[in-house]
């Protein structure tokens, strides 16, 4: 779960900036660290006697999330008598309020996982500390290559370890392609025929989308782009200069693609403007009502559990044109030390046993999450089918979709401005060129230029 998309989240980071707290949120910061923030003290070992407290902080994915990372707890400080580790567990929806509380306090716990949208917000303003110097070049070989380059900012540093990758897939009822004859939907072309096929509403609706600013942001735009640019080229929507790419081709291109397939094809949900992901589209795949929908690899412990007998088939996101090389993406979570930690080293080293192969693999079994680090992917324990095995596969070309600097603006411009205008756009009130144009020229003014 990712946290909840208001304008309100540029206002809090201000806060943080400032050092001004939040009244309302669930942990108020003692009037005296305010006064003195704690990233002011220096980083010094406590006398040898004294075991070092360090508080981990973990956002509740579902019920089990905290016995299950008590547990872990439990075995680091087992493991070893120099460090004292507590954990707090806090819900996605109040973790943001929460955290830029305990920030402007000075007092935020040591680790803790975040969004990364949240990451790159409290990177820019100097709240979060590189782990380069921290973590040995061993240590990190044993990590996927996209997901270490998802957590690496603008400066070259690497500022949080991936925790939770969610790579996304087209998953499709292979069942009624096969009866009809159809192709896997693998291009544009694939998703055209299919539609035209199967789509027949109310009882089945060939392709679903939305742009309701529900779920996660411009999903089904960001699919569009990853057809237009392939696997090969550059994924990402900034410039070397930090200027937007959404008024180039490509990006207008893409945005034509999603209003094709509303307006041209007629293949998809009515409601576009207003479905959500997980509320309305997930739930009418696994009712049998849609044929062709792109989510995450979450996606089979749902089918699993709401249509075990369903017939279902995997491709990644459909490219424009047969020969491209398909691309994916994650909305990615990750493990970060704060800056203001007494103790970096030490929450280093918690920071590595939390990332074990054992505690990872545990992890990935518990949540059904795609594994960060290669040997956990590789593994039977957790590759025991050809869906966990192309959900791996997948992340040799996941691009992160919060890559700076897009979080620094991300509330008023890509949420509120360019996904309104997508919708727009789809629904035909405007033309995809336009709200391209508009949308790049809105950004670029936010981020400074």
């Amino acid at each position: 779960m990712k946290a909840q998309k208001m304008n309100r989240r540029e206002m809090l980071r201000l806060m943080a900036l400032t050092g001004a707290g939040l009244a309302t949120a669930a942990y108020v910061a003692p009037a005296a660290a305010s006064q003195s923030r704690a990233f002011e003290a220096p980083n010094v070992a406590p006398p040898a006697a004294e075991k070092v407290n360090l508080r981990l902080m973990v956002m509740d994915y579902d019920e089990k999330m905290k016995p299950d990372t008590q547990a872990v707890v439990d075995a680091f400080n087992a493991s070893q008598d120099e460090i004292e580790l507590k954990l707090d567990v806090v819900s996605w929806g109040q973790g943001h309020d929460v955290l830029v509380t305990q920030i402007s306090g000075g007092q935020p716990p040591d680790l803790c996982n975040v969004s990364a949208q949240w990451l790159g917000e409290w990177d820019a303003i100097g709240e979060v500390l590189p782990l380069d110097d921290l973590l040995s070049k061993e240590f990190l070989a044993n990590f996927q290559p996209s997901g270490l380059k998802a957590f690496t900012n603008k400066k070259g540093q690497l500022v949080g370890m991936p925790y939770f990758l969610d790579p996304r897939a087209m998953y499709y009822r292979k069942d009624l392609f096969e009866a009809k004859g159809l192709n896997p939907p693998e291009t544009w072309d694939d998703v055209v025929a299919a539609g035209k096929a199967l789509h027949n509403p109310p009882d089945m609706i060939g392709y679903g989308q939305t742009f309701s600013l529900k779920s996660d942001t411009l999903d089904y735009w960001w699919y569009a782009w990853f057809g237009v640019i392939g696997g090969d080229g550059n994924l990402s929507i900034w410039k070397e200069d930090g200027r937007s790419r959404l008024a180039e081709p490509e990006a207008i291109e893409a945005t034509q693609w999603c209003v094709d397939l509303t307006q041209k094809y007629k293949i998809t949900n009515e409601d576009y403007t207003t479905a959500g992901r997980d509320e309305e589209l997930q739930p009418l795949f696994y009712a049998g009502k849609l044929s062709m929908l792109i989510t995450g690899s979450w996606f089979p412990t749902l089918l699993k559990n709401n249509a075990p007998d369903m017939v279902y088939g995997l491709t990644m996101p459909p490219v424009k044109k047969a020969g491209m090389k398909p691309a994916t993406g994650f909305w990615p979570d990750a493990l970060i030390i704060f800056k203001q930690t007494k103790y970096p080293k030490h929450a280093a080293k918690v920071l590595e046993f939390l990332f074990s192969k054992e505690n990872r693999l545990a992890f990935a079994k518990q949540r059904g999450v795609i594994p960060e680090r290669i040997d956990v992917g590789m593994d039977p324990e957790y590759a025991v089918s050809d869906i966990e095995k192309f959900f791996v596969k997948s992340l040799e070309t996941a691009h992160n979709t919060y890559e700076t600097p897009w979080p620094a603006t991300f509330y008023q411009t890509l949420n509120l401005g360019f996904e309104m205008e997508v919708a727009r756009a789809v629904a035909g009130e405007i033309t995809a060129e336009e709200a391209c144009k508009s949308s790049a020229a809105m950004i670029d003014e936010a981020n400074g230029f």
